[in-house]
Parts: structure tokens; sequence; C-alpha cells
């Protein structure tokens, strides 16, 4: 789970961004976007947000509109400051903006910002990387598919203007938008600007370009090695066996490196097309995610590597694949897109991020990451009333889930049943009728407390993970089957989750039916035996991105899924 914040303002959201989605242009300096999404040619200059959210949108490979609304800075300015600070977390003043974003259970979102300067740009570039990670998160497990388009999701930063692409297609939607300023938008920097530092310097050098990039991370050269075309045995050896890489998908590339630390900064001119970018990129990003494993991540040298990126930055001519493992990221992007003179630096997030428990060496470190209220519903006075067979002494509001849960019981239960029999029949029922309250994903949307409880899950059927906990918690205990829920984490402890243990003959056995639950609802789950997460081991768990305070729950071992 993640936590949402609510917007406070009751506003109109339209769908002022999509072609075709309103009547008239938007107001301020845009120009109107033609049919195809694209400026017209006398925009020049005055291109703003819009345009290229539009220009975007286009190629982004999404064909429908439905369920989409759209933000920008002239009509709806307010609700932009406040999801600006609250979802991306970008602090500084912005000049424009403008958001194209599905809301509930898609992750679907393009946002391009264009700020006071370039080396606030590449701030804000740095934001949405950190964005598309709890993007990333809100849905693993929940949507895979929409999991999945949030970690392919790019990152574009051209002058002024961030760009966030989460989309089918985010390469297509980062080369529409590169098309919109390609020799519509200077990218000459302002005096006083970043890369001063280096005046005038334009080169297509990638022993220049390395050498700038070192020179302003402060640290002493003499200790480097340094890999390029001096060597070429040397550099071919290394570039095959460390990165990966075939001969015919470099043209050149040169290295500076700690042999014994973290820091290292490759700049590498590629060969072909886009597939040749992707697939060096992913070679260099493969390498990243093996150095970073063998450095303890709560070090110095593995926070430096954590955050370590593989971006890519093209003129037309030349195309180049750059390795930051550095501390001073930002300015080197900006330093290596003025000095070479191509139109910007995208790159994607990396998101291996294990800490291992060093006590439970094979499992992620559980870390409460303490994004919701994640304390438990109450239900003592509901269990007492069960037992009692009187629930008149309950609230209006405990008494609504008595009898509901009453009515699941009545429904699902038969006498005679085994403890396990009856832990499958109430599993099925939730898998089948309580869907997931995907407000909980919709940054815009405040999720109402309802869905944390058994209330969501008995009454209003929607609830998201701890709701549908202690709703599954409430049923095994007034069908008599013990039964406990784990608070605990999921998206490698970056997010809020919750699920149960179950006892049958003995043995402990962990079930996750939200997770189930989504995956029916998606059309993926079916019955009993196609659901992932019912009567599963611990380290079923563990494998599948559950964590949790492993020293004090019961570990769950038995590998029959309950049926004894």
């Amino acid at each position: 789970m993640k936590h949402t914040f609510a917007i406070l303002l009751v506003c109109g959201l339209l769908l002022g961004l999509l072609p075709g989605c309103r009547e008239g242009a938007p107001s301020g300096p845009s120009q109107e976007p033609s049919a195809s999404g694209l400026p017209s040619e006398s925009a020049g200059s005055s291109l703003s947000a819009v345009d290229l959210a539009s220009a975007a949108f286009d190629r982004c490979g999404r064909e429908d509109q439905e369920g989409l609304e759209g933000l920008y800075a002239q009509e709806n300015r307010e609700e932009l400051e406040i999801y600006a600070q609250n979802a991306y977390k970008i602090e500084a003043a912005w000049e424009d903006m403008a958001v194209i974003r599905a809301t509930g259970a898609s992750a679907f979102e393009i946002a391009v910002v264009r700020m006071e300067d370039d080396s606030a740009a590449v701030r804000a570039a740095t934001a949405f990387m950190n964005y598309i990670s709890t993007r990333q998160g809100d849905f693993a497990g929940y949507a895979p598919d929409e999991a999945d388009m949030a970690a392919s999701g790019e990152i574009f930063q051209n002058g002024p203007f961030a760009a966030l692409f989460i989309c089918p297609d985010p390469m297509g939607a980062s080369a529409a938008a590169e098309a919109v300023l390609n020799g519509e938008f200077s990218l000459e920097p302002e005096a006083g600007g970043p890369g001063d530092e280096t005046p005038g310097m334009q080169t297509s050098d990638v022993k220049a370009l390395r050498d700038l990039l070192v020179s302003i991370q402060g640290v002493a050269e003499e200790g480097l090695e340094k890999l390029d075309d001096g060597d070429l045995d040397r550099l071919n050896a290394y570039v095959k066996d460390s990165y990966g890489l075939a001969p015919d998908q470099w043209e050149e590339c040169a290295i500076a490196r700690d042999e014994g630390a973290a820091f290292e900064i490759a700049v590498v001119r590629v060969s072909g097309g886009w597939d040749i970018i992707l697939a060096v990129k992913d070679c260099l990003t493969a390498y990243l995610d093996g150095r970073e494993a063998q450095f303890d991540p709560a070090t110095e040298q593995g926070r430096l590597l954590h955050g370590a990126v593989v971006g890519e930055s093209t003129d037309g001519a030349n195309c180049y694949v750059v390795l930051l493992a550095c501390e001073d990221r930002s300015g080197a992007m900006t330093a290596f897109y003025e000095a070479a003179g191509t139109m910007g630096f995208s790159y994607s997030p990396r998101y291996r991020y294990l800490n291992t428990d060093p006590n439970y060496p094979e499992r992620c470190l559980f870390t409460p990451p303490n994004q919701d209220d994640m304390s438990l519903y109450d239900t003592a006075d509901i269990r007492a009333a069960w037992e009692e067979g009187d629930p008149s002494g309950l609230s209006g509001y405990d008494r609504e889930i008595y009898q509901a849960a009453k009515e699941v019981l009545d429904e699902a239960l038969k006498d005679g049943m085994s403890d396990y029999e009856k832990e499958l029949a109430l599993y099925s029922w939730m898998v089948k009728n309580v869907g997931y309250d995907w407000t909980h994903q919709d940054r815009m949307e405040e999720t109402p407390r309802e869905s944390f409880t058994p209330y969501g899950g008995l009454v209003k059927r929607k609830a998201i993970c701890l709701g549908f906990a202690t709703t599954f918690q409430l049923l095994m205990d007034l069908a008599g089957v013990e039964c406990a829920t784990v608070v605990g984490s999921s998206h490698n402890s970056r997010s809020d989750h919750a699920w149960n243990m179950v006892r049958l003959n003995g043995e402990w056995y962990c079930v996750d039916v939200t997770w189930d639950a989504n995956a029916w609802e998606q059309g993926v789950g079916g019955e009993a035996e196609e659901w992932d997460y019912f009567n599963v081991t611990s380290d079923d768990m563990a494998d599948s991105d559950h964590q949790w305070d492993y020293a004090n729950t019961p570990e769950a071992t038995a590998e029959d899924r309950g049926k004894g």
C-alpha cells in the first residue's frame, strides 16, 4: 500500500491536455495542438508543457482516452502545485506544467514541467525518477502489468523542460517530445547557469567528455583507472567481459573507474538505432546491478551504486550511452549534453534494492515504511457479541459489520466443515466478492478509512490490503479457525502491506487474499488451484516481495497447502 493525499480543492479536473477532449485551446502563450498533437510551426519559443504533453500522448502507445484526466497550469495551477509537491516531490518553483494521468487501477501518466533553468530541470528529472519507483510500488502485487509499465517509464530532460512518461511506449513518447523541441528551442546555457565551468566547450570526443564528467566530481584522478583507445586491448576486454557489449554495438568508449570502490563513469558512443541503444543500456544496467550486489547497501559505496544511472543522449548524428556511478549525477548530466551539443539526457531509473536481513540472509530487510496508518481495527466487541449471540449492544458501525459477517458465514459455511474447508470457503468468498479500493493508488484521491477495516470488506465490499486482512481475520475468528494478521511491507520494504497466517493441524500457513483477489478482478486468477498466495510457506512469501518482522512472527514451513 502507498500513502495517498487529499486535494482539498473542489474543482473540475478537465481533459484539457488531450487533443479532441475539450473545446477551445488552452489559455496562455501556448499554441493549440494540431490534430496530430504537435504544435504548429509558428509556436517557436512559445512552446508550452501542454504542447509537449500533447505530442507525447500521440506517440505513447495508448489508443483511447477513457479514464484519463488532464491538468495544466493555466486552469489547474493550485491542484498542480499540491500534486507536484506531494506526488513528484518537486519543491522548487516551476513555470509551467501539464499532466495527463489515469485514475484508479492504472499507472498511466505523462507529465511535463518547465522549470526556471536547466539545473532545476535536472533536479525535477531526478524527482520524476524517484516517483517512477514509487508508482511501481503502488501497483506491485496489486496490478503487475501496471507495475511493469511504471518500472519501464522514461525520464526526459531537455533545457528547462523535464518530463515523465509512464505509458505503453515511453520511448515513443520521449522521442515525440524531443522532436517538438528539436530546432525550436535554444539549449545554450545562460550566463551564470550550469555549464559555466566549461564555457564554450563543444566536443564529440568520448575521452574529453569522460574527463569533463570526472573533473566536476571532485575525485582524485591519480587514484582512477582510465580505459580508452590508448590501450585498445585492455578497453575491449573490459567492455566485453564486464559490460557484456558485443563489438558491433559500440564505436568508441572511455571509462574512468576506481577499481576498489564504486565510482565509475563511462561514455559509450553506440552504433545503430534505438534497438542498439536499448541493448547497450540493458547491459550497463545489468553491470550496475551486479556491482551493487557486491557492496553493503548501508555503506557509502553501496548508496552510491544504488543511485547510479544509465542514460542516453543524442544529437541525431551521434548517440551516446553514459554510465554515472558518482555523487553529482545531475551536474554530470547537464555538463554532458551542454558539452556534447546533444538534445538533453534521458534515462530510466534502476530498481534493484535489496537490503538483506543479517539474521535472514536470503530475505530483504524489513523496515516499516509507515506511509499509512496500519493500526488494526478493534473487533473485540464484535467477537464478544458473536459469542453471546446478541449484537444489540454494538455501535451502529459494528452492528453493520456483525450483520454482514453473519450473512457471509451463513452463505459460505456448512455443518461439519473442517478448519481447512472453512478457510477455503471464506477465502474463496473474499476473492470473488470483495473488490480493491483503487482510490489508494490514485494520488489525487483520499482513501476512506473504512477501506482499512472490516467495514470496507464486508459492508462496502471494497477495501485495501489492511481491510482485506482484517476482514479475513474477523471471519476466521467467528468461524473458530486460528488466524493472525501480519502487518509488513512489499516492494522491497518501501510499501506498507498486510496479510494473514492461518494455523491448521498445528502448522502455520501464509495467505494474502488481497493479491489473489486482485488477480481475480483482473481476470488472471481462477479457483483455488490457481491462487498464488493461499496456504504458502514463509519462504514463498519472502520470494514474492513480502517483508515482515521475521524474528517475531511464526515461520510457515509446511508445503502441503493446508491439506494435511
